[in-house]
């Protein structure tokens, strides 16, 4: 039996041109998941990470708070990269009539409120999840999830078993994962990474291909700060 801790990210800078950074919130969030780690004296025998900058942000911050001494070097799988929703949304425009060009420029001008940009977010991706928004070289849900499984049987071919592994990705991947390991309808998990807060845990146990859900979505370690600034969505 092995244990996966999954992390979702801390927050990112939402509503920016540069969205694949965790803004100075999200840095906080990353270290206090490193101290509580520390202090529940978790010790992993290996740590991933998505290619995102975000998640590999959140590794290498929750990490120095981990080590006293010089930190390991995460393994990045790009298995555990989030759906790609600049693409996504770029697809978006391209269907209602936009050129790759006023695409761009559509998602810029839409960036300046993120409000409405986080509506039409939504909408593109629960197009996408529907099968109703597809194009040349972008990845569908299906193939997502089926990716996401796959480093799972990853780790545990080329790790072995009876493992605690720490895994540092995003909410779309925990949802897929959390899917997986329940067996809950896909719309049901879809709907559920728009509730997975950032640097979240949720813990797996992983035995011989099989997963089951352990606990989910716990940000215990920030409610402790008293501060309900540090609890965030996006």
């Amino acid at each position: 039996m092995s244990l996966l801790y999954v992390f979702r990210h801390g927050q990112a800078s939402f509503g920016n041109e540069r969205y694949d950074q965790l803004s100075q919130l999200g840095v906080v969030q990353a270290r206090l998941l490193g101290r509580f780690l520390r202090k529940c004296e978790i010790e992993f025998d290996f740590f991933f990470s998505g290619p995102k900058n975000r998640q590999t942000q959140t590794a290498f911050t929750a990490m120095a708070e981990m080590f006293t001494d010089k930190a390991p070097q995460p393994i990045v799988l790009d298995e555990f990269s989030e759906y790609d929703a600049a693409r996504i949304i770029k697809r978006y425009f391209e269907m209602e009539g936009y050129s790759s060009e006023q695409a761009i420029e559509k998602i810029k001008e839409t960036l300046k409120d993120p409000g409405y940009f986080f509506q039409i977010f939504k909408r593109a991706v629960r197009m996408w999840f529907s099968g109703d928004l597809s194009g040349k070289g972008l990845e569908s849900r299906s193939e997502f999830k089926s990716r996401v499984v796959r480093g799972l049987s990853r780790i545990s071919m080329e790790k072995g078993e009876n493992l605690k592994s720490a895994i540092f990705t995003s909410g779309g991947v925990i949802a897929a994962i959390v899917e997986e390991a329940t067996g809950i309808a896909a719309h049901v998990a879809f709907e559920l990474a728009w509730n997975i807060r950032n640097a979240s845990i949720s813990v797996f146990e992983h035995r011989q291909g099989n997963l089951k859900l352990l606990s989910f979505n716990s940000v215990a370690h920030l409610e402790l700060e008293c501060d309900p600034k540090l609890v965030t969505l996006r």
